[in-house]
């Protein structure tokens, strides 16, 4: 048997290539590219009929076969290994439909190259504002948790050891000014996604006269690709995406590990509700953070196919190839749609987490964090050198938990005694100054100007986080009613060709 795509060619594919290698491919292109592929059909031909390069009957019957194969859905193509690809038995349904002169005008002036480099366009696209929408919805969440909390006092840590009283609504600002540049790398990722490739045909353009501009508008593309083997080499801004993307499920996988922490009976700083855990099927006392375990695990998941992405492409030809451009990214749009369903399932989470404020003051009055505060009030107060008071309070650290004493029964003898020991001359303390220096609330509110949990402090941050989150809605508003725009008059100039009544542009 002979091919079924080229008289060059003068055999059919192997049976088991077909069966291993073209049928699945051609399965999951259908199941995932035939609304991109029926979209850039409609532009590719309202463009060719604009351009007088193909006939308006023809172009009338065209329309007609496309609007039936899209009614008819990806099942509406039989699928044939044999055809090697999925455009090629979408076309050969197409000419079914149209008739062989119609059907086989409508790859005029372009190649699968540059047709495949648009889906991936519109697809990639499509999957950015949709994981910004969700993440702007978490950042909105984790904005409104972070300002009811802004005066819940919690032990802060570095190592996982006590180090400074901060807040738990100044921890959630944190995490959201690291969610704001995640999104940002996003929001500038789809510049560089929603460009024109087509009319660079397999990888030099095209000898017709097309109208690059004109399936640029009719699809919704801020600009073209300009050049043509660029266009159809690169996929470049899907490694960008998952990327960022990957860089976002490591920020919020840092909030779950923090979460899994404070949700720990040892710490029981913080609470989910039991619709946010599993249980044991063996220990029935067990409230397990399975969820968080999942958020945690989600970043592997995009790790793994930005790794796999970047291997595939790493070392491929300047070119069109199927290993730099398809099998490099297998698992691209099952990552981004994990990176969807993961900020769906962090905006529960961070909406339904409870903080134990008595449990948070409790630690944070035990466990010496105020440490810093007292060496500074040694400085400010009794004309230490800051390293002078550090030995000093680290000493009357280890003198209270030698006694078996917490922080907040620290008293002015003890830090009188042990002063004198260290650098033999008493020490001009009063217990006044004592007891603020070691007070949790008051070691937090001091910490203002320099972004930290004091109360002014919290109070700017949000605002600008605020305004900088409508700053970014509004931009990505923007951007879906341009898309909904475009997608409404491709739909209607191509219904009026099909009907027969287009006008002549």
């Amino acid at each position: 048997m002979k091919s079924k795509v080229s008289a060059f060619l003068g055999e059919t594919i192997d049976p088991i290539l077909q069966a291993r290698l073209f049928a699945p491919q051609i399965e999951r292109e259908l199941a995932t590219g035939f609304p991109s592929l029926n979209d850039v059909n409609k532009a590719h031909v309202l463009m060719l009929v604009r351009r007088g390069i193909l006939a308006r009957p023809a172009a009338r019957t065209l329309a007609r076969a496309i609007l039936a194969l899209e009614r008819q859905g990806p099942d509406g193509v039989p699928r044939d290994a044999a055809r090697e690809d999925s455009y090629f038995n979408y076309e050969a349904r197409i000419i079914e439909i149209a008739g062989p002169d119609a059907g086989g005008r409508m790859h005029i002036g372009r190649s699968r190259n540059d047709l495949k480099a648009a889906q991936e366009r519109l697809r990639a696209r499509a999957l950015a504002l949709e994981i910004l929408d969700a993440l702007a919805r978490v950042r909105a969440t984790m904005l409104g948790r972070a300002r009811k909390f802004a005066a819940t006092v919690m032990p802060g840590y570095t190592h996982l050891q006590p180090a400074q009283p901060v807040t738990f609504g100044w921890y959630l600002l944190g995490i959201l000014h690291a969610l704001e540049r995640d999104h940002r790398r996003i929001a500038e990722c789809y510049a560089r996604i929603n460009l024109n490739p087509l009319g660079a045909g397999a990888l030099a353009g095209t000898s017709f006269p097309i109208d690059r501009d004109e399936t640029r508008r009719l699809l919704g593309f801020d600009g073209l690709v300009p050049h043509a083997l660029d266009a159809v080499a690169s996929r470049d801004y899907l490694l960008e995406l998952l990327g960022d993307c990957t860089s976002l499920a490591t920020t919020w996988g840092r909030l779950a590990q923090d979460f899994f922490v404070m949700t720990s009976y040892e710490f029981a700083t913080l609470e989910l509700p039991d619709s946010v855990a599993g249980t044991s099927s063996m220990m029935p006392q067990k409230k397990n953070m399975v969820v968080l375990e999942d958020l945690k695990g989600s970043a592997a998941q995009l790790l793994g196919a930005y790794a796999t992405a970047v291997a595939g492409v790493k070392g491929t030809n300047f070119t069109n190839t199927v290993d730099g451009n398809r099998e490099a990214f297998r698992w691209c749009s099952d990552a981004l749609a994990e990176t969807i369903g993961g900020l769906r399932v962090l905006d529960v989470v961070v909406a339904k987490a409870r903080p134990r404020p008595k449990r948070m003051r409790e630690l944070v009055e035990a466990n010496f964090s105020t440490a810093t505060d007292l060496a500074d009030a040694l400085v400010q107060q009794s004309g230490l050198s800051f390293r002078e008071a550090h030995h000093v309070v680290g000493g009357v650290v280890r003198a209270a938990m030698a006694r078996g004493l917490k922080s907040d029964a620290v008293d002015l003898e003890l830090v009188r005694a042990v002063a004198r020991k260290i650098m033999g001359r008493p020490l001009d303390l009063s217990a006044k100054s004592l007891k603020a220096a070691m007070d949790p609330v008051l070691a937090a509110e001091r910490r203002q100007g320099t972004g930290g949990p004091a109360s002014a402090d919290i109070k700017a941050m949000a605002a600008t986080l605020s305004a900088n989150l409508i700053r970014d809605r509004r931009e990505l508003s923007l951007r879906q009613a341009k898309l909904i725009a475009a997608k409404r008059a491709l739909e209607r100039d191509f219904a009026a060709l099909a009907s027969g009544r287009s006008k002549r542009r």
